[in-house]
């Protein structure tokens, strides 16, 4: 009787291991699922950090033309709006000149466009964020 016991016990206990391993391989199974979710979850976190970032920037720097444009002390109204896409910060002077090497410096591929009509100054500011299309922000100032 006591060899019976053993062998069905003995069986029992194979069977158990089986389970249990098969168990730990579908357990590892989720848990790598997850991590690498939570790691996509990560990366998206940061890629959102860094285009919140530039956004900001962006509005400073279109704020701090829009300033200079509003109360013009030294008559640069026309410096600023010979500023287009393709005006390398060396070809403007005064003030205009340092916004524009900084937009270029802070701004990942940074370009602007400013343009006013009669009562209303337009920024179009331009950059690339790394491995993502271009963005374009458009800032309005109407004068009354």
């Amino acid at each position: 009787m006591r060899a019976a016991q053993q062998t069905s016990f003995s069986k029992a206990r194979l069977r158990a291991r089986g389970s249990t391993l098969i168990e730990v391989l579908i357990a590892v199974l989720i848990l790598s699922i997850g991590l690498i979710g939570s790691l996509k979850l990560q990366t998206e976190g940061v890629r959102l950090n860094a285009d919140s970032r530039y956004t900001v920037l962006a509005s400073t720097l279109a704020q701090d033309a829009l300033d200079a444009i509003a109360f013009d002390t030294a008559n640069e109204k026309s410096t600023w709006t010979s500023i287009t896409e393709t005006t390398a910060a060396t070809g403007v002077t005064g003030r205009a000149s340092d916004w524009l090497t900084r937009v270029q410096r802070n701004l990942p591929d940074g370009k602007a466009n400013i343009s006013c009509a009669s009562n209303q100054c337009k920024i179009i500011l331009l950059w690339t964020p790394p491995g993502r299309a271009q963005v374009k922000a458009i800032y309005e100032m109407y004068n009354s």
